[in-house]
């Protein structure tokens, strides 16, 4: 299962949902991942983060509850 890197800049973790930055979003090329991707369900905190249900490697992401 691929998983993408996340860290205080690209992602962040509100209420255990995970969001990533709009540019990290586009920045994914592959299908899979990116259907993972809910452009529907957003925060905006300083820029826009989109809802993301895939995997992820912690590399010191924002957690927010």
């Amino acid at each position: 299962m691929k998983k993408i890197k996340l860290n205080r800049e690209n992602g962040l973790i509100i209420g255990g949902k995970v969001f990533i930055s709009l540019l990290k979003a586009v920045q994914i090329k592959g299908k899979l991942l990116k259907e993972k991707i809910d452009y529907n369900t957003h925060v905006t905190l300083g820029k826009k983060y989109v809802s993301y249900s895939g995997g992820i490697i912690d590399m010191g992401i924002r957690k927010l509850s």
